[in-house]
């Protein structure tokens, strides 16, 4: 009886939600949520979300990093290179005991990057104050 509700919970991003994620990307959403990260994806758009302990290494920006404000702490934000024909922003910052990720990516090398590091920022902004 208590299984349905437990495979529910499983599924809920504890940072952020479907719809807004959604909004970000364009329309519905794949979500797959781990223990320290949610994953939503839409029509080649990625939004990838960690969570983790200061303690453990975490991704970082490069020397190219802008400083972010009024993000948690010591947040910055970056592009970042990974699949190749993907375009990527990120932002990496900290909040109290723990260090987040918030990276948005598009399978299209004409996306404009100053959108995506908007966007990304946007999102650290949420996940930053559901950690406060």
């Amino acid at each position: 009886m208590c299984l349905p509700a437990l495979a529910a919970a499983e599924d809920r991003c504890p940072w952020l939600n479907r719809a807004t994620a959604g909004g970000v990307l364009g329309g519905a959403v794949r979500m797959t949520v781990t223990p320290t990260s949610c994953q939503f994806v839409h029509e080649g758009s990625e939004l990838l979300i960690e969570v983790q302990p200061a303690s453990q290494p975490h991704a970082a920006c490069e020397s190219d990093s802008e400083a972010l404000k009024a993000i948690g702490n010591e947040a910055v934000a970056c592009a970042y290179r990974g699949k190749p024909g993907w375009v990527a922003e990120q932002v990496v910052g900290r909040v109290r005991d723990q260090t987040f990720l918030v990276r948005i990516s598009r399978h299209d090398p004409q996306a404009p990057a100053k959108v995506l590091r908007e966007k990304a920022c946007d999102m650290a902004e949420q996940v930053a104050g559901s950690l406060f």
